[in-house]
């Protein structure tokens, strides 16, 4: 688990050799984990010193170890995707994590705010299948299909009404 969040950690993260080392330590009944990180100089570095992007990085690099290292096949669904990110995290993320975090992965992202076109352009060919939550009155919604290629313009269209 160690060697595979530092894996992940060293392709998420822009700022190569942030992080040295990893070391997770369980305790004898099992229930509680502690992953520490480490610097380059054997320091242990402080999570919440992180910037929210790093947290989200480390965040996504932990879930992408826990998953690898399960051995099930499951979907992963993750609101907010691109929410903390700067503008290469998320191109990291895009290439590097949603199509390898799981075979089956679910974005609920805001368009246009979390979710910018060309990210959406990075992203658009590992898409299968696309639709919109149509929020159509102030208590209902519902699900309208698109494709990946029209999602934008469909969106924008629902939006103007």
């Amino acid at each position: 688990l160690e060697e595979n969040i530092l894996n992940e950690l060293n392709i998420l993260l822009h700022k190569k050799n942030f992080i040295e080392k990893v070391t997770v330590d369980i305790n004898q009944a099992g229930d509680d984990v502690d992953i520490s990180l480490f610097n380059s100089r054997n320091e242990k570095i402080d999570k919440g010193s992180l910037s929210m992007g790093e947290r989200q990085m480390y965040a996504s690099a932990l879930l992408k170890a826990l998953v690898d290292e399960s051995d099930i096949e499951f979907p992963v669904f993750i609101d907010s995707p691109m929410q903390k990110f700067d503008a290469d995290h998320a191109q990291n993320v895009i290439k590097e994590f949603y199509p390898n975090v799981s075979k089956q992965v679910v974005l609920f992202p805001l368009l246009h705010k979390e979710l910018t076109v060309p990210e959406f352009n990075l992203l658009k060919p590992k898409m299968s299948k696309a639709y919109l939550i149509h929020n159509y009155s102030t208590d209902a919604s519902k699900f309208v299909e698109a494709t990946p290629d029209n999602l934008l313009t469909k969106y924008d269209e629902l939006d103007a009404n």
